[in-house]
């Protein structure tokens, strides 16, 4: 199974947390336990946003197809129902007359595109190239490029055999509780 995941959201996941631990601990130390205490659920609630916006989403993909993990849902789509592979503004499938985006491999920004150099945009699937060029997010060195590009390769090569067409869609209850809980804890301390 390979994964991708943008590397720019998790570092500002990882240091926003950081942070806000950091915080706490300076809350603790100047105020003591009390205030510490009270101050933990929104603190608790910022770090769990940022982590299911930034560190959570990935796109995996396997042997019988791609997983799209979002941010409260997660996609799976066989390799036979995958029509159309996009990178316009972030890594998007379209299958089953339906279109998949994922959260976990945006396009880059404008600043990538101009600075990126000829030799990026070479050697990649057939199906990458519109009119003989390619879109900034088709870039293997951008998050949505890299995972694009990975699954063109595969995608292309079961053409002629692809197999069952399939998406099925799971809601991640346990991460919407989570929220819910924090929220309310939240709310009650303040």
């Amino acid at each position: 199974m390979q994964v991708f995941r943008s590397k720019f959201a998790q570092v500002s996941a990882v240091v926003t947390a950081l942070v806000l631990l950091a915080v706490l601990a300076g809350i603790w130390a100047a105020e003591g336990f009390w205030s510490f205490a009270v101050s933990v659920p929104p603190v608790a609630l910022v770090v769990f946003v940022v982590a299911i916006l930034y560190f959570y989403p990935r796109v995996e993909v396997d042997e019988g197809g791609v997983r799209i993990v979002n941010v409260v849902r997660t996609h799976y789509i066989s390799w036979g129902a995958i029509e159309v592979v996009d990178t316009k503004y972030a890594l998007s499938i379209q299958a089953l007359g339906k279109k998949y985006t994922a959260w976990g491999a945006p396009a880059p920004g404008r600043h990538s595109a101009i600075f990126a150099s000829r030799d990026q945009g070479q050697h990649l699937p057939e199906s990458t190239y519109l009119a003989g060029t390619v879109r900034p997010g088709d870039l293997v060195t951008s998050d949505s490029g890299a995972a694009a590009a990975h699954i063109r390769r595969i995608w292309e090569q079961r053409r002629e055999n692809p197999g069952a067409a399939s998406v099925s869609s799971t809601w991640h209850f346990r991460k919407l509780i989570g929220l819910t809980a924090l929220v309310v804890a939240s709310a009650f301390v303040l």
